[in-house]
């Protein structure tokens, strides 16, 4: 996959960008490598959402997390987390949605889970559980909330530049590509 040179530019003139997927999709990884590259913080919301034993926060603390967030000056910010993203699309100048194929996200998940077995994540608590309610949400998320995350896009932010990376080689392009734009160190 090209990525174009208008994608690019988009990125590179960015402060505040989100990286939008599903769960094991490598949103995490991408993050990382976009921070580094284009200097620029990244916030992984998973760290901030969930507490010790991966009890989540209530939500409207949350929005204040959030909230507090999205005025920083400069930020990659990585996660979904659909009840926030009225308040984050608004805020960014470049979003990047990661798609992949349900097997794929699934496969990510379990990966990670064996990688981080008894260790701490970079991203989030240690110990993720996964339970079916996890893997029903990865399994439903290109129907259910592929399609919430383009409407709220529309609504909230129609003017924002999106890319789309539907494959671990088209997020490879993209790192690719930055690199070769003379605007970062190698990933």
């Amino acid at each position: 996959m090209t990525i174009s040179r208008q994608s690019i530019d988009a990125l590179i003139s960015s402060k505040r960008i989100l990286v939008l997927g599903p769960c094991g999709s490598g949103k995490t990884r991408l993050t990382r490598q976009l921070s580094r590259i284009l200097d620029l913080p990244a916030l992984h919301l998973d760290a901030r959402f969930w507490r010790p034993g991966w009890v989540s926060m209530p939500q409207p603390e949350w929005r204040c997390v959030v909230s507090s967030l999205i005025k920083q000056e400069s930020w990659i910010m990585d996660g979904t987390y659909e009840s926030t993203l009225d308040l984050r699309i608004p805020a960014a100048e470049a979003i990047i949605v990661v798609s992949c194929p349900r097997w794929s996200s699934l496969w990510g998940v379990v990966r990670r889970s064996f990688i981080y077995r008894n260790k701490p994540r970079p991203d989030a608590p240690a110990e993720q559980p996964i339970d079916l309610a996890y893997l029903r949400y990865i399994w439903k998320y290109p129907a259910r909330t592929a399609v919430l995350v383009s409407e709220l896009i529309e609504e909230h932010g129609p003017d924002i530049p999106v890319i789309r990376l539907d494959n671990p080689k088209s997020i490879e392009s993209l790192i690719s590509a930055l690199q070769e734009s003379g605007n970062g160190v190698a990933a």
